[in-house]
C-alpha cells in the first residue's frame, strides 16, 4: 500500500469539526427532510379532507340553543303606508285584467292583445295620457292577465315563451329612457327576443338584422314589444319610429313571426304631429287614451287599497267599495278633500297616494310624540286620518311656498337641481345652449369634480327620471324651443335632448334648504 492510499484511508475516519450555525441548519433541514412521528401524515390529511360529512361535522359549533323570538308586530299605519309607496303594487296582490278605475282602457287592450296574438297578425298600438294616469301599470296588468288566464305556465321555456291560443309568444318591455341612442333600440329587442345578452353581440344589431329575424325566426309566432316613455325615439327625420311601427303594420303580414308593438307616451298628439309619414302610407296605429283620474275614481283607488287592508287580517266581510261609506283608516271627509283636491291639480294618480301616505305619517308620529303604543291598535280602533292632517299635507305640498317644496326634495334631487342653478348661472349670456343633454354633460362632468365619491354620478336614465320628478313638483320647466320647427319634406324636426331647461324657484329658497350640507354647497358654488 502506498503511501497516498494510507492517507486517504486514515482520514476517511475523521470528523470534521462544524461550527454552531451550521450544525443548526443541518439539523432544521434534517427535520424538513425527515418526517416526525408528531406530524399528520400525507394520507390522513386527505381522507379527513375528501369525507364531506366529516368536513361538516367538525363545522358544528357547540353554541347553546338561542331563545326564540316573536316577530316584531307591523302597527296598522306601517302596513297602510306601504299601500300608498311608489312602486308598490295596483293590484293589491289579486289576478285580474284591468285597473280600479281603467275598465274601459283595460277592455281595449285586452282585446288588441287577444285579436292579434290569436289570429296570429301584425298590429301596432299608441298609448297616451298625462303622468300618473296609470298607462304603464294597465299595460303590464294585461300582459300579465294573458301569461295567467291565456298561457300554460308549466309551458314557459327558458326563453321565457308562453302559448297563448295556440300561438307562441314571447313579451317584452323596454323603457326607452335607458337607450343610449334611438337607433339601438333595434339591437334591445333583437337581443332579448333571442334570448341573448346584448353586450354578447359582436356587433350593434340594425333594423335589417330585425327584419331578418322576424322573417327566419320559426320559434316564435309573435313578439309582443312594449315601448314606454316611446318620445326618446324620436330623431330629427322620424325614421327610427317609422321603420318600427311600418314591421307592425298590415303590409308586413308575409314575415313568418309577427310583431305587435305597443308605444307608450305622454304626448296626446305624437303620431299626428311627429308621424305625419304613417298616415301617407296608410300605417296609423290604434290609439287608447288615459285621461287624468276623476275624483270619483281616485276615491275607488284609495278605497280598494284601504279595504285590502282587512282582507289581509280577515276581517272583511263586505266587498270592496260597499263599505256603507265607512272606511278603514281614513275619515269619509278626509277621502273626499283629498280626491277632489288630486283631481282639481294633476289628476295623478300619485299624488293622491302621497297624500294619503304623509297624512298617516303625520297622524303616526303625532300618536307617538303622545307615548301612545301604536301595537294596541286594529284596523277597527285605531284612530283615523281627519281632514286636518289631510288639509296640512296639501298645504305643503300644494302650496306656493317654494321653500317647502325644496325641502321636501331628497339628496339627489338637490344635487341635481344645485347643479342645474350652477350651470345657469355659467351660462347666463348663451340661453341657447341650456338644453338637456348640454346640461347632463355639465353635471357629469361638474358633480365628478365635487361630489368626491360621497353621491356618484348619476346614470342617464336616473337623471332623466329626476328631471322628471322635478318638473311635476314645479321646481324646473321643461321647454320645447327649436324642436317644432317644420322642413321642406313637411316632418317635425325633434330632439329631446333639446328641451330647454331652466330652474323656477329662488336662489335664497334654495341655499335655505341645502342648509349645511357640504357636499351640496360644493356642487352650487363649485367651479
Amino acid at each position: 500500500m502506498d503511501s497516498s492510499s494510507r492517507i486517504l484511508k486514515d482520514t476517511s475516519n475523521i470528523e470534521i469539526p462544524t461550527t454552531p450555525h451550521r450544525k443548526r441548519a443541518r439539523d432544521v433541514s434534517s427535520q424538513l427532510l425527515t418526517p416526525s412521528s408528531s406530524s399528520p401524515k400525507k394520507h390522513r390529511l386527505e381522507s379527513s379532507i375528501t369525507s364531506s360529512r366529516e368536513g361538516v361535522k367538525k363545522l358544528v359549533f357547540s353554541t347553546p340553543p338561542s331563545t326564540p323570538t316573536k316577530p316584531k308586530k307591523t302597527s296598522v299605519y306601517s302596513s297602510a303606508k306601504a299601500l300608498f309607496q311608489r312602486g308598490g303594487s295596483l293590484t293589491n296582490g289579486l289576478d285580474i285584467s284591468h285597473l280600479t278605475g281603467r275598465e274601459k282602457e283595460g277592455n281595449s287592450l285586452n282585446e288588441f292583445f287577444l285579436s292579434n296574438i290569436k289570429n296570429k297578425t301584425c298590429g301596432s298600438l299608441y298609448v297616451s295620457g298625462p303622468p300618473g294616469t296609470g298607462k304603464s301599470a294597465q299595460i303590464n296588468v294585461s300582459v300579465n292577465y294573458f301569461k295567467s288566464a291565456y298561457g300554460n305556465s308549466k309551458q314557459l321555456d327558458k326563453q321565457d315563451i308562453v302559448k297563448i291560443e295556440g300561438s307562441r309568444v314571447k313579451f317584452i318591455n323596454i323603457n326607452c329612457m335607458a337607450i343610449n341612442s334611438p337607433e339601438h333600440i333595434f339591437h334591445e329587442v333583437y337581443s332579448r327576443a333571442v334570448g341573448t345578452l346584448s353586450i354578447s353581440m359582436l356587433r350593434k344589431k340594425t333594423s335589417d338584422d330585425f327584419y331578418e329575424l322576424l322573417q327566419s325566426n320559426s320559434e316564435l309566432d309573435s313578439i309582443v314589444v312594449v315601448l314606454d316613455e316611446m318620445d326618446y325615439l324620436i330623431t330629427r327625420d322620424q325614421q327610427i319610429l317609422f321603420e318600427l311601427f311600418n314591421c307592425a303594420s298590415t303590409k308586413s303580414q308575409q314575415y313568418r313571426t309577427k310583431l305587435v308593438l305597443v308605444g307608450i307616451s305622454n304626448a296626446l298628439d305624437l303620431t299626428d304631429k311627429f308621424l305625419p309619414r304613417l298616415k301617407r302610407n296608410g300605417l296609423s296605429p290604434e290609439s287608447v287614451q288615459f285621461l287624468p283620474y276623476t275624483a270619483d275614481q281616485i276615491r275607488q283607488v284609495i278605497t280598494c287599497k284601504l279595504n285590502s287592508l282587512k282582507y289581509s287580517t280577515g276581517d272583511l266581510k263586505e266587498t270592496p267599495g260597499n263599505m256603507n261609506g265607512v272606511f278603514p283608516l281614513f275619515h269619509p271627509a278626509a277621502i273626499q278633500f283629498c280626491c277632489r283636491k288630486a283631481a282639481s291639480i294633476t289628476g295623478d294618480l300619485r299624488k293622491a297616494f302621497d297624500i294619503c301616505y304623509k297624512s298617516i305619517d303625520l297622524l303616526e308620529q303625532g300618536l307617538v310624540q303622545k307615548g301612545e303604543d301604536l301595537n294596541k291598535y286594529n284596523i277597527d280602533n285605531c284612530p283615523k286620518v281627519l281632514i286636518s292632517h289631510v288639509a296640512k299635507i296639501c298645504s305643503s305640498s300644494f302650496g306656493d311656498n317654494s321653500l317647502t317644496r325644496l325641502t321636501n326634495l331628497n339628496l339627489l334631487q338637490k344635487a341635481v337641481l344645485c347643479c342645474l342653478v350652477n350651470y345657469q348661472a355659467k351660462n347666463m349670456s348663451s340661453t341657447d345652449d341650456l338644453n338637456v343633454n348640454s346640461f347632463f354633460d355639465f353635471y357629469v362632468k361638474h358633480s365628478a369634480n365635487n361630489v368626491d365619491k360621497l353621491l356618484g354620478v348619476l346614470k342617464k336614465g336616473e337623471f332623466l327620471e329626476i328631471l322628471s320628478a322635478l318638473e311635476s313638483a314645479s321646481i324646473i320647466s321643461l321647454s320645447d324651443k327649436k324642436e317644432l320647427r317644420r322642413s321642406n319634406k313637411n316632418v317635425f324636426n325633434v330632439d329631446i335632448g333639446n328641451k330647454g331647461i331652466q330652474s323656477t324657484v329662488a336662489f335664497e329658497d334654495l341655499v335655505k334648504a341645502i342648509g349645511d350640507i357640504g357636499v351640496l354647497k360644493r356642487i352650487l358654488h363649485g367651479n
